[in-house]
């Protein structure tokens, strides 16, 4: 299908019911009365529009409608409340939208073209359909022609469309030393020993990572492939890689049984394969084998890429690490409350076994961290002063220790702190140079502290690092963008990262003075209500105090946008 059809296909409208639909302009209207919708929403209701009567589950339309890009888990429901509150529907006696209980969402009110007016279309399910008067089978053929027609559009757009425009990054051809580690596959047998398999693979990543001169994939979009079928030079061309390591680990016992493979995507070829056989309790020298094979096999291949210090061994109880292991598993979902204290408790456990298990005490002190910048905390100081001292100790362990530093440089900024958060975020990096989230911390430093071009630098790297990146990604780099009165660019940014998490408060206010500040002042104004209604008591006094900028000229033209947009002091 050409370029031409698809973006005819994208801006049909049609009618969902009593609703006259324009997905060209965003908005739903009937008998006078239009409302516009987000972006993301719209496609949501041309994805159910396009299946009607369908129970759509939600993995379908979260991979089709955000397109492999990680969301959080309401960036759906939320879309779906949006949905029903344009329509005035009720979720209890469903007109438009039906919600089937671990099932999915189904249209249920009648889809037709543009231009056919007869309100007294039905829906399938409707049992009191009866055709209209005169010739019906002329004119539901033509009824059904037309709907055919509109159906195979929709489904040309939704397969075509641009569900997979990203945020330009900057990312440059692959390099020789660039690589990425999937997860490895669990052959134990016991679904319940995957975090021994991740806990593998977490470790190599780090210790590859280590390495100045290669440039390693992050953790999370390496584990964006977890559980996936796996086309090596599919992945190679979206990370932007040369090198993919893969393979498999089995545990049975004390016994590990470990396979490894790794690809040279510019050839093809396998560059490297072994397989190892050992105890839990040499896992660490296994893991320092396996780095200095695959740093020494590409060295063969395009030249020196340099070695790794040997890395200090973390424990020399296999219980502790084991423990470490099942808390890191359960932090790294950063899913809830709960699950940061479960990986407390584990980490404690760790610890407890070994006093002197630096990184369990680097990883405790981040639960900590990671309550206070959640609100979780009883006492937020509490929570930061506890981080603080964990990731202290933990680097009078191991001054080498990346995450201790990374800690403690949250703890700063969250205290506003920014000087001495930056230079905590600058040594994270210099000890691991593909740190992306320290990269991250980096640049919201840099940019609040006057410094937005080399801001938006390290954000780009970051970008590279984990092109899988979750929604505060965009969200930096849409901040840097305006700071540098790049609007459009803020802009493109910014809905990008609002796709993948609506209902973000801090999102929505720095897209509304991005639109302001270009000249989209409907659009800033319409941004500015959904701020409201997340936030009713928002105000920009509030504002000054959440982004303090060290240039008052920054900050001025940040609130002249949001006065602009019509948000009030």
């Amino acid at each position: 299908m050409s370029a031409e059809w698809a973006g005819t296909a994208r801006e049909m409208p049609f009618r969902v019911g009593d609703w006259d639909v324009d997905p060209a302009s965003g908005r739903i209207s009937h008998d006078g009365d239009s409302r516009k919708l987000e972006p993301r929403v719209m496609d949501v209701l041309v994805y159910l529009a396009s299946r009607p009567g369908v129970v759509v589950s939600r993995e379908e339309l979260e991979a089709s409608v955000w397109s492999g890009r990680v969301i959080s888990y309401d960036a759906l429901s939320s879309s779906v409340q949006k949905l029903r509150r344009a329509f005035a529907d009720d979720a209890r006696q469903p007109r438009i939208i039906e919600t089937l209980s671990k099932r999915g969402y189904r249209l249920v009110a009648p889809v037709s073209p543009a231009g056919v007016t007869d309100r007294k279309v039905q829906s399938p399910q409707d049992s009191t359909y009866t055709p209209p008067p005169g010739n019906r089978w002329i004119r539901a053929s033509s009824v059904i022609a037309a709907l055919i027609i509109m159906l195979a559009t929709l489904a040309a757009w939704l397969q075509f469309g641009p569900w997979t425009q990203s945020v330009e990054t900057l990312a440059p051809e692959s390099a020789p030393y660039s690589i990425a580690v999937l997860p490895f596959d669990n052959l134990s047998g016991d679904p319940a020993q995957d975090y021994f398999a991740d806990g593998m693979t977490d470790d190599l990543i780090t210790g590859l990572a280590g390495n100045p001169q290669l440039f390693v994939i992050a953790r999370d979009s390496s584990f964006f492939y977890k559980g996936q079928p796996v086309d090596i030079p599919a992945v190679a061309k979206k990370l932007n890689v040369r090198y993919v390591l893969h393979g498999s680990i089995r545990r049975a016992g004390e016994r590990v049984r470990f396979n490894a493979q790794l690809v040279d995507t510019a050839s093809g070829s396998h560059l490297w394969a072994e397989h190892y056989d050992g105890k839990v309790n040499d896992i660490f020298k296994l893991q320092e084998a396996v780095i200095h094979k695959i740093l020494s096999a590409m060295e063969k291949r395009t030249g020196s890429a340099g070695q790794t210090g040997l890395r200090r061994e973390e424990t020399s109880s296999p219980e502790a690490y084991d423990y470490f292991l099942h808390g890191r598993n359960r932090f790294f979902l950063y899913a809830s409350r709960e699950d940061n204290r479960k990986a407390r408790e584990l980490y404690l456990k760790a610890i407890e076994l070994d006093p002197d298990f630096a990184m369990a005490y680097a990883m405790l002190a981040w639960t900590h961290a990671f309550e206070a910048m959640n609100g979780w905390s009883e006492v937020r100081e509490t929570s930061l002063a506890q981080a603080q001292a964990l990731a202290t100790h933990a680097i009078a362990l191991d001054e080498t220790l990346p995450v201790a530093y990374f800690v403690t440089g949250l703890v700063y900024r969250e205290r506003g702190e920014y000087m001495k958060a930056l230079v905590e975020a600058e040594k994270a990096i210099a000890y691991d140079p593909n740190y992306a989230n320290a990269h991250v911390l980096l640049a919201t430093l840099l940019y609040y502290t006057g410094r937005p071009q080399q801001g938006l630098e390290k954000i780009q790297k970051a970008m590279q690092l984990n092109p899988h990146h979750p929604y505060n990604y965009p969200f930096h780099l849409g901040q840097a963008y305006f700071i540098l009165g790049r609007y459009q660019e803020a802009i493109d940014a910014l809905e990008q990262g609002l796709e993948t998490n609506p209902s973000s408060e801090r999102m929505r206010v720095w897209l509304a003075a991005a639109y302001a500040r270009s000249g989209r002042i409907e659009d800033a104004k319409w941004e500015a209500e959904q701020v409201l209604a997340l936030n009713p008591d928002f105000s920009l006094q509030r504002i000054r105090q959440a982004f303090p900028f060290k240039d008052p000229g920054d900050l001025e033209n940040f609130l002249a946008g949001l006065r602009t947009a019509g948000l009030a002091e």
